[in-house]
């Protein structure tokens, strides 16, 4: 029998959270601001990392959670953020039921808790709603979620058929 190949994905899109690179930006002018005119001259000097720990802060966030690469392939539906420290794999046969859903503003960006279940999301508010049989639901952010719903359904039905 032929050992299996590398999956191809059914289903590739990378994001990038514009708006969380605008607000990064906003961050650093912030913080120069902060630094420069409210901080006291001594105070800048008896703490002189303090600028370098509000810029990693920062940047450190960004990097975290400032795009998402999501990839569908014959097993596995994948979210990756930023520089993929933050990563979240579903088996399909896991997926009871998936659905295009409009996220709540104040659900935000990011990687995090909501009352419909764990939110992937680097910017928009659509989101595709993964059921899963074992866990909480999981939303994944996409600017593209009836092809990411699509890509997903038509990967279950592939796994159901029989070889």
């Amino acid at each position: 029998m032929p050992s299996p190949g590398p999956k191809v994905p059914r289903y590739e899109r990378f994001q990038f959270g514009t708006l969380m690179a605008v607000g990064t930006l906003v961050g650093f002018a912030l913080a120069a601001f902060v630094l420069i005119v409210v901080v006291s001259p001594a105070t800048r000097s008896a703490v002189p990392w303090l600028p370098w720990v509000l810029l990693a802060v920062l940047a450190g966030a960004f990097l975290l959670v400032g795009w998402m690469r999501v990839r569908v392939d014959d097993s596995v539906v994948r979210a990756v953020m930023g520089i993929g420290l933050l990563r979240r794999t579903v088996e399909l046969a896991d997926i009871r039921k998936a659905d295009v859903v409009r996220t709540r503003v104040w659900w935000g960006w990011g990687v995090h808790l909501t009352p419909a279940g764990w939110l992937y999301n680097v910017g928009g508010r659509w989101a595709v709603r993964l059921e899963l049989v074992s866990e909480r639901a999981l939303m994944i952010g996409s600017a593209d979620p009836g092809g990411l719903h699509d890509a997903i359904e038509a990967a279950r039905a592939a796994a159901t058929r029989p070889r």
